[in-house]
């Protein structure tokens, strides 16, 4: 049985993409509206962060998420933090833990990521919200432990896991409009792995150790060194010791 989407949602299916990021700008520099879901059993061409190939074979689950925001397209950076949280409701695990930026982990090993993209004009831009969440297989020769919701366990059908992101997005997305950004940051940390705690960031042409100690008002991440400096990192890869 299909679960369909909440109201409000409209999805775009398709067997195959190159990537449903790529098909959702097009969409919304067409015009497209609020609360577009474009979803692909594979892409040819999927990617993360800075570029990166994200492997899209047949039984995960790819999709982008289009949103339009009345609101400076500098605050929507926030939604990242909406994104993770809904992930993070819509796997039943205890284990279920959220690394900043924008990955999602299960017993420490990776099993979703986000990958946020915005443009348009300043006075209703849109957000695309690319989510790929390994459910029948993940990738293994990857510089972190990876895993995916099969292999810990939990049978998923992939239409029910889409219907409770876009849930998750609409709930968390709401306390970002009605309480700000911080109420995200603070259900955020709530589940998050490694405050508090040593951690290494690799950033473009240095590294960072110290301490994870919080998020800033921007949802940037502030890590005291060894010697009592605190920095707060926009972008970087989060390593656990």
């Amino acid at each position: 049985m299909i679960s369909k989407l909440p109201a409000g949602w409209t999805e775009h299916r398709f067997d195959s993409l190159g990537s449903t990021m790529d098909a959702a700008r097009d969409m919304a520099e067409s015009g497209g509206g609020d609360r577009i879901l474009v979803r692909a059993d594979m892409q040819s061409g999927g990617r993360g962060r800075y570029g990166r190939s994200w492997t899209s074979e047949a039984g995960n689950l790819y999709l982008t998420v289009i949103l339009r925001e009345n609101r400076p397209l500098s605050d929507c950076a926030q939604l990242s933090f909406a994104a993770s949280l809904a992930l993070a409701d819509a796997i039943p695990l205890d284990t279920v833990r959220l690394k900043w930026p924008n990955d999602v982990l299960i017993r420490g090993c990776k099993t979703a990521g986000i990958l946020l993209e915005a443009g348009g004009e300043a006075a209703r831009p849109w957000i695309l919200i690319g989510i790929g969440v390994n459910v029948a297989h993940h990738p293994v020769d990857t510089p972190y432990a990876a895993t995916s919701l099969e292999a810990e366990g939990l049978a998923t059908d992939l239409d029910a896991l889409c219907r409770e992101i876009a849930l998750g997005i609409d709930h968390w997305r709401g306390i970002w409009h009605k309480q700000g950004a911080t109420a995200l940051h603070r259900a955020w940390l709530d589940r998050a792995k490694g405050v508090g705690e040593r951690i290494r960031v690799r950033l473009r042409e240095r590294q960072l150790d110290g301490v994870f100690e919080a998020l800033d008002g921007d949802g940037r991440l502030i890590v005291r060194t060894d010697d009592e400096n605190r920095h707060a990192i926009a972008a970087g890869d989060v390593f656990f010791d």
